[in-house]
């Protein structure tokens, strides 16, 4: 130590005949603690977790600076007003760190009023005894020092609490890890280690370190300054937190700390440089860190920058996206309530047309019994599409109702093929059905929207072939469950890309109007949404345009 047989310090600090060490350990760790503390600080003021951490870079800040007065000054009466205080600050550091993480690992709620009052209790004693004789009992007038002053078991008893906070810690890292998933397991871990690592350093080196010049084994306590390396750790690994996974969302503002304490560190290095190539090598590598700071800190603005306006596109595109739901939502409303509106009409209008050919009212000429089938005929087509446009309103409203009940499907798909095969034999198909079931056929389904699917496949067969015949096959796969109603048709096929949307709202094959004019590009659309309700689908098979095609309905077996 250094007392009043010596010069007084310049400016305060700066004094010869010191460890090299000491100005290298001392001031980086002060400025980097002090900037990344107050750039957090500043992000976010009101937040608990933000302050905490200022408020321990500030009392570390603290505690080093007195540790430099110590080492620097020559006035006892100075130094031994100023040396309780090292016990006070480590205490409560310590006790702010289980605070800090506490924080942390919530999220940033605040701690229960018992945690305060155990913190308190803890605190206390400290706060009592440290302006006591049971704190310092005297000091060393020659040395400027107290060493051989101190009470131990004063000493003993905040470095107790230092290491209580430690394990305090880990236990609360460990719990959060264990139910903490993604992202947050690696921060808890970089934090994790960061606190750990400086507490450990900061009170296991400086507590070895005094005890042993305490007792007179060290002539003095300079290896104490390695200790204050850890919070330089404890500051990196805060930076990389940052910058990684944007924690205290200071993403720029930690990017130019960690660019002023490399700087700062680099620049502590011409305290101790002792020739003439150290201080050139240093100043170069300064330089050359100053150079690239600045263009990682435009990399990380202008990142941040492209993330923000992407999070504005990303916030109009969500207002956008909800905004045509809900135009959807009243297009399908309008769709529901315009389809009921006609549905009604067009019954009366198909009924009085049947009636009249059927002549309830009396003989009609040939002439106008033609004209009377096309209303009928045209009505009939006009109600299906209406019961599709319904479907569909139903099915996107989640109004469409199922009721399930045990069937065979084999059975009422025959009856199918039984009431459509002269709609085929009018257009010169042969709609021919069969079998290949190993089981009973049995569905657990609703069967009004199973004969609807069937009937919408078969009638679609009918549509678009122009000759030859079309297939029906029921077959059952029992090891999987499965049961199959395959429609395969000579008609005019489906291309690769018509395969892939044939099934979308509105979509009708490519070469569908060369053949039928009528369709709505609705019914498969409908009736895949049905099939997959009952825990079905419908798949569509073809070779290519006029090849044919083939569409299979697929349910599960009821066994």
């Amino acid at each position: 130590m250094i007392c009043y047989l010596y010069e007084a310090p310049k400016y305060f600090f700066f004094a010869s005949d010191l460890p090299q060490l000491l100005y290298y350990s001392h001031f980086p760790a002060i400025v980097i603690s002090l900037v990344v503390g107050f750039f957090v600080l500043l992000n976010g003021p009101k937040k608990l977790t933000n302050r905490l951490l200022f408020l321990i870079t500030v009392l570390f800040s603290l505690w080093v600076l007195l540790s430099l007065i110590s080492w620097t000054n020559t006035s006892a009466s100075l130094i031994s007003f100023i040396w309780p205080f090292f016990g006070v600050i480590k205490t409560i550091l310590t006790i702010l760190c289980v605070y800090f993480i506490y924080t942390f690992l919530n999220k940033g709620e605040d701690v229960s009023s018992a945690v305060k009052t155990v913190f308190l209790l803890l605190l206390a004693p400290v706060l009592i005894f440290a302006p006591t004789d049971l704190s310092i009992k005297g000091f060393d007038l020659v040395n400027c020092d107290a060493f051989a002053y101190e009470v131990m078991y004063f000493k003993y008893y905040y470095t107790t609490i230092s290491y209580i906070a430690i394990f305090w810690i880990f236990t609360l890292l460990i719990k959060a890890y264990k139910k903490a998933d993604g992202d947050f397991k690696k921060q808890i871990i970089l934090m994790g280690t960061g606190m750990e690592l400086f507490l450990f350093m900061f009170v296991t080196f400086i507590f070895i370190v005094t005890y042993y010049t305490n007792i007179g084994v060290l002539a003095d306590s300079r290896l104490e300054m390695y200790g204050l390396f850890g919070q330089v750790a404890f500051m990196v690994i805060l930076s990389i937190l940052i910058v990684k996974f944007k924690t205290f969302q200071t993403s720029l503002i930690s990017a130019k700390a960690l660019v002023i304490a490399l700087l700062l560190l680099i620049a502590s290095q011409l305290t101790f440089a002792d020739n003439a190539s150290s201080v050139v090598l240093t100043i170069l590598t300064l330089l050359l860190t100053t150079v690239t700071g600045l263009f990682l800190i435009k990399s990380v603005e202008k990142e941040i920058k492209q993330k923000s306006e992407l999070q504005k596109i990303t916030t109009q595109l969500e207002l956008a996206n909800r905004r045509l739901k809900e135009v959807d939502q009243l297009k399908s409303e309008f769709v529901s309530i315009a389809s009921h509106q006609l549905r009604s009409p067009l019954t009366a209008i198909r009924g009085y047309a049947s009636m009249v050919l059927e002549e309830s009212y009396g003989k009609i000429p040939d002439k106008a019994r033609i004209a009377i089938k096309r209303i009928e005929d045209s009505s009939k087509l006009m109600a299906l599409g209406i019961e599709d446009y319904l479907n569909v309103s139903r099915i996107e409203s989640g109004n469409m109702k199922y009721v399930l009940s045990d069937f065979n499907l084999k059975n009422e798909t025959e009856k199918i093929c039984d009431d459509l095969r002269t709609e085929a034999m009018e257009q010169g198909l042969v709609l021919i059905f069969r079998t290949d079931l190993k089981s009973k056929g049995i569905v657990n389904a609703d069967i009004g929207k199973t004969v609807q699917i069937v009937q919408n496949l078969i009638q679609n067969s009918i549509k678009y072939t122009v000759k030859g015949s079309i297939k029906v096959l029921v077959r059952d796969d029992v090891v999987r469950k499965k049961i199959h109603v395959d429609i395969e048709d000579t008609g005019i096929g489906m291309s690769s890309e018509t395969l892939e949307k044939i099934f979308q709202k509105f979509e009708r094959a490519s070469n569908a109007n060369s053949v039928n004019v009528s369709g709505t590009g609705l019914g498969l659309y409908v009736a895949i949404k049905m099939a997959e309700a009952m825990n079905g689908d419908i798949s569509a098979h073809s070779e290519g345009d006029g090849k044919g095609s083939r569409f299979t309905f697929t349910l599960n077996l009821a066994m």
